[in-house]
């Protein structure tokens, strides 16, 4: 999958997104990759920040972050 990019805010207009998404460390500005998403709508598993954190995300909760794009080559 290998699609990269930078978590410019949140989705959270009735205020249910899960607290575990700021509490791992997803944040604003964080440059992210997802490495790979399981198979039939399973968790997708992304690289994050400059430590490279990896962590499980249910397609649930990966929709409350809002993303830009980054193509390969940068």
């Amino acid at each position: 999958m290998n699609q990269k990019g930078i978590i410019v805010g949140y989705d959270n207009h009735h205020m249910e997104m899960p607290g575990k998404i700021i509490e791992i460390g997803l944040l604003p500005n964080i440059a992210f990759k997802i490495l790979y998403q399981a198979p039939f709508g399973g968790p997708l598993y992304v690289e994050f920040g400059e430590e490279r954190s990896r962590v499980a995300l249910r397609e649930e909760e990966a929709r409350y972050i809002i993303v830009e794009a980054i193509e390969n080559g940068k």
